[in-house]
């Protein structure tokens, strides 16, 4: 297995180890994960790596999830939150990626601010497949 491939399940323990009292609900995670791509994704083979590029150019997925950390105001606490949107261009989870830094997270930050909730960092991004 790739070095930057590791089990979901270490990268969320590394993510409540950052930020005091983050509980991060295994049941939304994938099995493995990509901290290159910052991908969560499922894999069956020995090779990880084998099976990510092929998710990432995937046209047919139904959403995309990205997975972020806020904090609340006033007390402090920090959260794990996540948010779906469809893919109703038949995009890519690459090309989703780079769309949602340049134009979709400015709108879920200035969202989240006007309910008292601080964006803190973006954890990762994962996918729902077609039916």
């Amino acid at each position: 297995m790739s070095l930057e491939i590791m089990p979901a399940s270490l990268y969320a323990k590394s993510l409540k180890e950052k930020y005091e009292d983050l509980e991060v609900p295994s049941y939304k995670l994938r099995e493995w994960f990509s901290k290159t791509d910052k991908v969560f994704f499922d894999c069956e083979e020995s090779d990880k790596s084998s099976c990510l590029e092929p998710i990432l150019k995937q046209r047919n997925l139904a959403a995309f999830i990205i997975f972020f950390v806020v904090r609340e105001k006033p007390s402090g606490s920090y959260k794990f939150m996540d948010a779906s949107f469809r893919n109703l261009g038949k995009e890519t989870l690459k090309h989703f990626i780079r769309r949602y830094h340049e134009q979709l997270e400015s709108m879920t930050k200035l969202g989240l601010g006007s309910r008292g909730i601080e964006y803190v960092e973006c954890a990762g991004y994962s996918y729902e497949l077609s039916e």
